[in-house]
């Protein structure tokens, strides 16, 4: 029988808490990736220190402008670079994340062997479906397009506010086309490491579990962004107490990187498999099972 959202949504969070273990490729994203630009500035720092610094006694823009220009087009070509690294370290840990999510969903448990294991296997093919899935939001640039055209000049601040409306109204088509996107491809990622799928089996995959799910995906798709908007509003509301303000600071960073992804990760990965007819396991009839074989045995 397939799995109802509210048994992906139990069995998700009781099997996080006793799986803490998949929150680990989430905070090593962020710790690697933080290392990597913070080596990145001081780099670039250091490379443009000595160009500089026998200006900054009699500091003139015009000159200083003139110093870091040759520099500019290093930090363009290591900012790219860097970017692609940072993509490709994430979709590695979030891929690993995915293959313990479906451990967990099997077998109750999970391990960082599996991390490795699943991160290597479908880290490539997880790069490129992101890319996939970007080029087809970015098709949605076609909105805008007739604007555009109508505005002519887009550098003349009067013709703008002329087309203010078409130009306004193709950029919310485009912001609604990327959300619809957002919604119907959701379970695509996660289907491409459950099933071993290529990018493109993986978008077949994800559009068509979303049309014979849509409440389920629409309901878990609709969760993720409370949980986002409550966060921003929370830090809204404390920011004027200075201190509370960094009390929630931290309580919200933990949350963002330690908590939301793995466990969203583990309700999606619950959701695909639950109703694909794959099983997941409960989590709190596995402990009931562990606890009950010692008294079998004796």
């Amino acid at each position: 029988m397939p799995i109802t959202i509210e048994e992906v949504l139990n069995r998700g969070f009781t099997a996080w808490t006793k799986n803490l273990k998949i929150s680990v490729p989430f905070i090593l994203s962020v710790i690697i990736i933080g290392i990597i630009w913070i080596a990145y500035m001081f780099l670039f720092i250091a490379a443009v220190v000595p160009s500089v610094a026998p200006l900054m006694a009699e500091p003139v823009m015009g000159d200083i402008i003139e110093a870091i220009t040759p520099h500019i087009v290093y930090l363009g070509g290591g900012f790219a670079i860097l970017l692609i690294i940072s993509s490709l370290i994430e979709v590695f840990f979030t891929a690993g994340a995915v293959g313990m999510a479906k451990d967990v969903a099997l077998t109750g448990r999970t391990s960082y062997e599996e991390m490795i294991n699943s991160g290597k296997t479908h880290f490539f093919n997880y790069f490129l479906l992101q890319i996939l899935f970007y080029l087809i939001i970015l098709a949605g640039v076609i909105f805008v397009i007739p604007g555009i055209l109508q505005a002519g000049d887009l550098t003349n601040i009067d013709v703008i506010m002329q087309n203010l409306l078409v130009l306004g109204a193709g950029f919310l088509l485009w912001i609604i086309y990327g959300i619809a996107i957002s919604i119907i491809l959701a379970v695509s990622y996660y289907a491409l490491v459950v099933d071993n799928l290529g990018p493109i089996q993986a978008l077949k995959t994800g559009y068509r579990f979303f049309l014979n799910n849509k409440a389920a995906v629409v309901i878990l798709w609709l969760l993720t962004i409370v949980v986002v908007v409550a966060l921003n509003s929370l830090g809204t509301l404390f920011a004027s107490f200075e201190y509370l303000s960094v009390i929630w600071s931290i309580i919200s960073t933990v949350l963002s990187i330690v908590v939301i992804p793995a466990v969203f990760t583990i309700w999606w990965t619950f959701l695909y498999m639950g109703k694909t007819g794959q099983d997941v396991r409960d989590p709190k009839k596995l402990e009931d099972l562990k606890t009950s074989e010692p008294e079998l045995t004796e």
